[in-house]
């Protein structure tokens, strides 16, 4: 009888040590190899971070009646602050050193009005087009050069845009830049 309970101790010792050494080791493991979990990764677009800001909107007086213990009100004034918090975003949604180009992609969920900025090398031009969801554009066929802003998109959850090269002249390098801001 003793050696079977010695046996089931000795079992029992070397199943705990067994649990905590396979634990130990699995850490360990994790810690040198990291997870093969599958990352989503942004398209070549790139966001700037959010920055977030709180502005006073308006600081106005409002009386508040205070009680008072013999049954009466006391009216005094009060100052309350109204804050909205707003972020900026920069959302590149071309750039590259690819010319001759024709390049298509959409922007999905947008909430509130997108200002669409372009920047060119000189000697270069591109042909701009935009759509709605159902179809219907928003800008036609517009050729653009140098820098400047294309449009304000507002009243839209969703668009397609369309980019081609006109004129490919010179350097090449990062030659087009286009933003959408707000």
């Amino acid at each position: 009888m003793k050696s079977f309970i010695y046996g089931l101790l000795i079992i029992l010792i070397f199943g705990v040590a067994g649990f905590y050494l396979f634990r130990g080791a699995g850490n360990l493991a994790s810690r040198l190899r990291p997870s093969s979990t599958p990352i989503a990764s942004l398209p070549p677009s790139a966001f700037d971070t959010p920055v977030e800001s709180l502005a006073p909107i308006s600081t106005t007086p409002t009386p508040s009646p205070v009680s008072t213990t013999k049954g009466g009100l006391i009216k005094g004034t009060s100052t309350v602050t109204t804050a909205t918090t707003s972020s900026h975003l920069l959302f590149t949604l071309v750039k590259t050193s690819t010319c001759p180009i024709s390049y298509m992609t959409e922007v999905k969920d947008i909430r509130g009005p997108l200002t669409l900025k372009y920047a060119l090398k000189d000697g270069f031009s591109a042909n701009f087009n935009i759509w709605r969801r159902d179809g219907n554009e928003l800008i036609p066929n517009t050729t653009v050069r140098n820098s400047g802003t294309l449009a304000t998109i507002s009243n839209v959850d969703y668009f397609k845009l369309r980019i081609e090269s006109s004129d490919c002249g010179g350097d090449d390098t990062d030659w087009i830049t286009v933003t959408a801001e707000r």
